[in-house]
């Protein structure tokens, strides 16, 4: 091992999962995001947890309401990937902006995103400043899978997305 710049060593931590945060406002009004820093948390109960920055739309969506949704990016949806996160939700409906087809949720007012490979409907169960960031942990309250199954795609970085298969 050899001590190198924190820079150089995070670039490393490739790949990672890929997923899209959908949160709604008290009106229904739903932003999506995608994300990479996502993990779950607690098996008993369980949780995911999703760092996001405080100055996204979808951070201020998740304080207000409480709740959102975690849906793993499937294959088909690398371009969304890019397009979702290079605007804001502030400015118009992304859904609407890019054709997208919402699906109901069982529990939580944040829609379903179609052609995802898996989804959770999360409460949140805590926040902390994490620095830049901001760490939800989310109880799962229900849970999704695509029909038929859709792979999900990992990031390999620099907009590197390739399929994780599902069987083997």
């Amino acid at each position: 091992m050899k001590q190198v710049d924190i820079t150089e060593a995070v670039l490393r931590k490739f790949p990672e999962w890929i997923v899209f945060v959908i949160a709604a406002d008290a009106e229904g009004q739903a932003n999506l995001m995608p994300a990479g820093w996502v993990s779950f948390c607690s098996g008993n109960p369980p949780m995911v947890s999703v760092a996001i920055h405080p100055h996204r739309h979808t951070h201020r969506l998740i304080e207000a309401s409480g709740e959102f949704v975690i849906a793993w990016a499937g294959v088909g949806q690398q371009d969304l990937v890019k397009q979702t996160g290079s605007t804001s939700g502030r400015d118009g409906d992304k859904f609407e902006q890019f054709g997208l087809r919402k699906l109901p949720a069982a529990v939580v007012k944040a829609p379903l995103l179609d052609g995802c490979a898996m989804a959770f409907e999360c409460k949140v169960a805590g926040q902390m400043v994490t620095g830049d960031h901001t760490v939800f942990a989310g109880r799962i309250v229900a849970a999704h899978v695509s029909d038929p199954e859709v792979d999900k795609i990992v990031n390999f970085g620099k907009e590197r997305y390739v399929a994780a298969q599902i069987k083997g």
